[in-house]
């Protein structure tokens, strides 16, 4: 009796794999190592946090699929409670596939459709993490979706920084999105842009760079430059600095006008609780009358009634002194946030007049430097003196 055989993986009767046999191994070797598996349509459920992906042009999407293939697997979660398989990415290949006919989607996925079923011992967090991260690899993300996508990854990390599971937001950020930890904290920035300039970055109307940069101004500043953007479709630097120093300005200005008004609301704390204390002692005085001599009585009460009445004037001059200050306060900001041609064209000509400084800076040092020619030289000699002179005539107009 021929003994009996035994056959080890990766072997055949003959003891040698044969190509196919080997490839064919190698494939199941594969798919058991990536969780790879045929799963039927109706085994597969979506996703409600798809929803903020495009889920358009999904019969095109299907002629495609029926054309060249499915050329990208799609990425499940097995709900154990359902015993159902729930969409990570692939939304719209799902649903392009779910509008088949019964026969043409037989044809093509006789054993159900090709999925990777990732790891379903995680949080939701994670799972969202999973999804974003899933889609973006996937999808041609637009600049509004790409931001939407950061925007979303900064929430969940946050709550996964409040547990300790992470400490640096911007770089997991980067890291799943496979993109630069600076250009994350750029996208991060942009957040803090009004909405007209962050709408002009959704339609690639402003560069990332200079949404970093406009993002860290305040409301009027961003206003000025949407308006320049409007009239001549560029900032250049200058312009830009001088937004900057005059926006400064302001801020100084509405800082002094703060603490001025804190002050004076501080002084009319003060008037109210000497009028309060006056009110007290004019109230025990007229209760003591019968201990002391009247004339006496008469006398302090009048001194102190007098003093009463002085406060509650200088009480109803601080009262109209702040309701002025708010008015203004409410004027100024008000005037920030319009914007006149007369405030761009100053912006303008300090940007003209920074450069024309910066050059005539440069130019001086070349003079400096060439002093010894100037001084042999009487026609160079005799334009300087009169440069001179013009300067000294501008400064005093300055001064003046």
């Amino acid at each position: 009796m021929a003994a009996k055989k035994t056959f080890k993986p990766g072997q055949t009767a003959s003891g040698i794999l044969d190509s196919k046999g080997g490839d064919k191994l190698k494939q199941m070797q594969a798919n058991s190592n990536y969780n790879f598996k045929f799963i039927p349509k109706e085994k597969i459920t979506p996703n409600e946090k798809n929803k903020n992906y495009s889920q358009d042009n999904i019969e095109a999407l299907s002629e495609s699929i029926i054309v060249n293939g499915l050329r990208h697997n799609l990425s499940v979660i097995y709900d154990a409670s359902n015993d159902e398989y729930r969409i990570i990415s692939g939304e719209r290949r799902y649903h392009a596939i779910e509008i088949m006919d019964e026969k043409t989607y037989k044809e093509l996925f006789p054993t159900g459709i090709p999925c990777k079923v990732e790891k379903s011992n995680i949080s939701e967090i994670d799972e969202e993490i999973m999804l974003i991260s899933a889609n973006h690899d996937i999808r041609e993300t637009t600049t509004e979706e790409k931001r939407w996508e950061i925007r979303r990854l900064k929430e969940l990390y946050e709550a996964k920084k409040l547990k300790g599971e992470i400490t640096n937001i911007s770089k997991e950020i980067a890291r799943q999105l496979n993109i630069s930890q600076r250009q994350a904290i750029k996208y991060v920035n942009a957040e803090k842009l009004i909405p007209e300039l962050s709408d002009l970055l959704n339609r690639n109307g402003i560069s990332l760079e200079d949404a970093n940069k406009f993002s860290r101004l305040d409301e009027w500043a961003q206003l000025k430059i949407v308006e320049l953007l409007n009239t001549k479709g560029i900032v250049d630097s200058e312009e830009l600095e001088s937004i900057k120093k005059i926006s400064l300005e302001k801020e100084q200005e509405s800082k002094r006008s703060h603490q001025e008004l804190e002050r004076t609301l501080q002084k009319l704390a003060e008037r109210d609780k000497s009028i309060a204390a006056l009110e007290q002692k004019i109230d025990a005085l007229q209760k003591n009358t019968s201990m002391q001599p009247a004339e006496n009585i008469q006398d302090e009460l009048k001194y102190v009634s007098d003093a009463k009445e002085k406060a509650e004037r200088e009480k109803q001059r601080l009262e109209n002194q702040i309701e002025k200050m708010k008015q203004q306060q409410k004027e100024r900001e008000s005037r920030n946030t319009s914007i006149s041609d007369s405030e761009l064209k100053r912006i303008s000509q300090i940007a003209k007049t920074e450069q024309a400084l910066q050059l005539f800076e440069t130019n001086f040092n070349t003079l400096k430097n060439n002093k010894g020619i100037i001084k042999s030289d009487q026609d160079l000699k005799t334009r300087l003196e009169i440069l001179k002179s013009r300067l000294e005539d501008l400064i005093e107009e300055i001064e003046s």
